[in-house]
């Protein structure tokens, strides 16, 4: 690496760091990815789910933020096919997604859930009846009430990861390995401003990297940048096991089975269901399987689809997703630095949401991309002043 020089730096090779790495190249960026390649990133582990017209909450930004990310995967993955990827180990498939009420005592939290996604979605999702749920997800048991939204998708985190790789390289884009320990700034700083510029990246057993900009894409271990920055990034690992079962059946085209209050079923080709995930805030960055974690997921999945009782336990996955303080994505600009910007903190969200900010993140940087959406205020860094 010595004498290497870039326009951008990204700091962080999981799926949102590659995703910003392969934009930055489209527009014409020269880009350094540095990928400290820890165990236990949420890339490796994450269910896949994107199905933004199911997201429950009110603030009607956060839900048009989350739809147009769902909306930009169909275009990435053409401008990546185009690029000579091959995008099928992507696992990208318009599955659809049941969204069910297990028992009738959970009315007071599935009603106003079932009136505004119905409302939101402009009546793209509808209520299906329990048998029709079963027909579609045949080990499912009895439920209360399903809704039904036949525009959900899934995405393999780990396929997309390599398939972006491979589109960045393509590109242009060099990797290293290794950890981004600091920054060297002050030439060139704003004294009537006080804003500060990154000259050089500081990388464990590498030379300095100069570079144009630097964009923190570390996940959860994003607030360690935050703290050699000098700028508060309160992003804490959440780690989520995630269990794969084998079926005899074929599952392709199943859809994804949502309870409002518990886990998760994700049915892919060739047999297999995943169900997840466990939220343990207070883990740390541990990335080991546990019993407890193990004993929680088997018991929640055959009490929503007891159907698969007689499935083989193939192996179970373990991510840490970065989770910010008020739980929502940390993307754009960091204050007081002039060339610093920060797309972090998608906690369970990052499959769906990463992918679509690197792109805005990325417009930022280089003035580039027409694609006239703003970054929205919610995510902004400046938050945490």
């Amino acid at each position: 690496m010595d004498g290497l020089s870039c326009d951008v730096a990204i700091a962080g090779g999981g799926l949102v760091g590659l995703s910003l790495a392969y934009e930055l190249a489209t527009l014409g960026a020269q880009v350094v990815v540095v990928d400290a390649a820890h165990p236990g990133r949420a890339t490796d582990a994450g269910a896949g789910i994107l199905s933004p017209d199911t997201n429950a909450e009110d603030e009607h930004w956060w839900w048009e933020f989350g739809h147009r990310a769902g909306a930009h995967y169909p275009d990435l993955l053409a401008r990546m096919a185009a690029d000579g990827v091959d995008t099928d180990g992507t696992g990208y498939h318009t599955c659809g997604l049941i969204s069910v009420g297990l028992r009738e005592s959970e009315r007071d939290w599935y009603d106003p859930f079932a009136d505004r996604v119905t409302r939101r979605s402009g009546q793209v999702i509808r209520e299906i009846t329990p048998d029709e749920a079963r027909q579609k997800f045949p080990p499912l048991g009895p439920v209360h009430r399903a809704l039904y939204n036949p525009a959900a998708a899934r995405i393999d985190g780990r396929g997309m990861a390599d398939a972006l790789r491979q589109a960045a390289t393509g590109r242009g884009v060099h990797f290293v390995s290794g950890a981004v320990t600091g920054v060297t700034d002050l030439v060139g700083a704003d004294a009537a401003t006080s804003t500060r510029t990154v000259q050089h990246v500081q990388i464990d057993d590498h030379d300095d990297l100069a570079c144009g900009a630097l964009a923190v894409a570390g996940g959860a271990w994003s607030a360690a940048m935050g703290e050699w920055l000098g700028h508060p990034l309160p992003i804490t690992p959440t780690k989520g096991q995630i269990v794969h079962l084998g079926v005899a059946e074929a599952t392709g085209e199943w859809p994804i089975v949502q309870p409002l209050l518990t886990h998760y079923l994700v049915p892919w080709p060739g047999g297999r269901v995943a169900c997840g995930g466990t939220f343990e805030a207070d883990a740390g960055f541990s990335a080991t399987t546990t019993a407890a974690g193990l004993h929680e997921l088997l018991r929640e999945c055959l009490s929503v689809a007891p159907g698969l009782a007689d499935a083989e336990y193939l192996h179970t996955r373990v991510g840490l997703r970065p989770t910010s303080s008020d739980d929502r994505p940390v993307v754009g600009a960091l204050p007081g630095w002039s060339n610093v910007f920060v797309v972090t903190g998608h906690g369970a969200s990052g499959l769906l949401l990463g992918p679509y900010s690197a792109r805005l993140v990325a417009e930022r940087i280089t003035g580039q991309g027409g694609g006239g959406q703003p970054i929205p205020a919610g995510v902004d860094p400046a938050r945490f002043s």
